[in-house]
């Protein structure tokens, strides 16, 4: 029978250590994997946004593959060029199988990896038994035989580092893959959990990153499980004032509506570093870094209600 004290603690709720965010990013940025989703209407400059956002992912070594679900690839041909995309890898989003399509690519990358691994393991075995100094034909046949006379030493493209995936969805408003039967849903929930290594005892996981005209469209739109799971916003000028009640309420958590309309006025307007208010954007993150604010004015200004803290 347990005392009162041990009670107690057999009660305590006991927090898992480690992270949900696996990808190591300079704590100016965001943590990876991210869900993001950037609303603003068309012309706003959402394209231009999120190509720079994956600009940044690149230039801190986040970035190895970029899928793209978009019909307009070829318009914005461009825009990518500096980024590692592979036009195997451009999906049409009326097309049926484009979230397995997915799948299929982050599962690809898991199994180079694994494949990758099981080899150096083979690989050390062989030099194990040639450093013992072994008779050659004491030596594992399978193994000579798998390495040739080359003796290469197997190769990874990462050098055995896990990818970091990004999955950009673009003008895709209306289209299949925000239907109902797509899967898109499921794979937005698991983003995180794809592509499970058995050598590496994880998963690569992917960021998904969605632009949208409409945070809340009635036919083929952002659904509620895409934007209930979004671990950033980042919004566009709008006049629309239920548009961002309806983005305020879902991120209510951890923001009154008075301090979600207080930064968002002070992200559309002008300041001291030059930002144009006509492309300004809020950007809202719901786990940043320690030290970081929930805020941005674009991703370089950090902001913070100046309002007390209670909702109205």
């Amino acid at each position: 029978m347990m005392d009162e004290k041990s009670n107690k603690q057999y009660l305590n709720i006991k927090v898992p250590q480690g992270s949900a965010f696996k990808i190591q990013t300079d704590k100016s940025f965001v943590k990876l994997h991210q869900l993001l989703c950037v609303v603003g209407k068309r012309g706003s400059g959402k394209t231009v946004f999120i190509v720079n956002f994956l600009r940044m992912m690149k230039e801190q070594g986040c970035l190895d593959k970029l899928i793209l679900i978009t019909p307009t690839y070829e318009s914005n041909k461009a825009n990518f060029k500096d980024l590692p995309v592979d036009e195997e890898n451009i999906i049409n989003p009326d097309d049926p199988t484009a979230v397995q399509q997915i799948r299929n690519i982050v599962d690809s990358e898991r199994d180079l990896l694994d494949e990758y691994y099981e080899k150096i393991d083979r690989w050390n075995e062989l030099m194990k038994q040639i450093k013992s100094r072994r008779p050659i034909d004491e030596l594992d046949e399978d193994l000579l035989e798998e390495f040739g006379e080359e003796m290469k030493k197997p190769t990874h493209y990462l050098d055995g580092r896990k990818p970091v995936i990004a999955c950009f969805v673009d003008d895709a408003l209306g289209t299949k893959i925000y239907g109902n039967k797509s899967g898109l849903s499921n794979l937005v929930i698991l983003h995180r959990h794809l592509g499970v290594s058995k050598a590496l005892g994880s998963a690569l996981g992917i960021t998904m990153i969605f632009a949208t005209q409409s945070y809340k469209s009635n036919v083929y739109g952002i659904s509620p499980t895409i934007r209930n799971n979004c671990t950033s916003i980042a919004i566009f000028k709008t006049k629309s004032d239920k548009e961002l009640q309806g983005i305020q309420e879902e991120i209510a958590g951890f923001c009154t509506r008075q301090e979600f309309m207080n930064v968002y006025d002070q992200a559309m307007h002008e300041c001291g570093c030059g930002c144009k208010s006509d492309h300004n954007i809020l950007f809202v993150d719901t786990s940043p870094h320690d030290g970081n604010s929930n805020f941005r004015k674009n991703m370089n200004c950090q902001i913070t209600p100046r309002v007390k803290n209670e909702s109205i």
